[in-house]
């Protein structure tokens, strides 16, 4: 029976002031197993313009919101930041997200959960970023632009910035159970006083 021991970094504090962090123990951990890709959720662009200047030699992936998100029309992506992030080498998806659209607008309408809505809210007692780090990678799957085959770094936040870092295998959202978290090496928790 073998064992491997592993450090996680724990934040006192979610948000923004965690991304430069975030995105070092990453790229660390990326270069420790080996690992190409590396996955980010960005809502504004401000995470992922961070990672493409940090993380330099990596196969970096952005998953955007979708268009229309807050309100009709719109895209919260800056386009001058994503011109920037592209021309660095990294991939921009925009695309519906996996736990909402169609069944959140019956949720809206209509009253009542959707199964989708309730995954999520249970995947957000480990925190919003791991709702987020689980939406991005089927997103990325289903759009074709990570394998379902391998492992990735994925890191997301709490609304603005990166506060959570995992390695998984994504998976495509109809095969969400096939999806896996393999390690958590970041995560904020305010019961870790430093």
């Amino acid at each position: 029976m073998g064992e491997v021991s592993a450090t996680i970094t724990y934040f006192t504090k979610p948000g923004k002031e965690n991304t430069e962090r975030v995105l070092e123990l990453a790229g660390k951990k990326a270069e420790e197993l080996g690992l190409e890709t590396v996955l980010v959720a960005s809502t504004t662009g401000f995470t992922a313009l961070k990672a493409v200047e940090r993380l330099k030699n990596r196969n970096i992936v952005v998953v955007t919101h979708a268009a229309g998100y807050s309100e009709p029309d719109a895209q919260e992506f800056d386009a001058d930041i994503r011109a920037k992030v592209e021309a660095a080498g990294a991939r921009v998806l925009t695309a519906q997200h996996t736990f909402a659209g169609v069944n959140r607008a019956i949720r809206q309408t209509l009253g009542g959960y959707q199964s989708d809505e309730i995954i999520a809210n249970v995947l957000r007692l480990f925190g919003q970023g791991m709702k987020v780090v689980c939406e991005i990678a089927m997103m990325a799957a289903d759009a074709g632009l990570v394998s379902c085959k391998t492992p990735l770094v994925t890191v997301a936040g709490t609304h603005r910035g990166a506060d959570l870092g995992v390695v998984m295998i994504p998976a495509n959202s109809s095969r969400f159970f096939d999806l896996e978290i393999v390690e958590i090496f970041c995560m904020p928790s305010k019961y870790h006083p430093v």
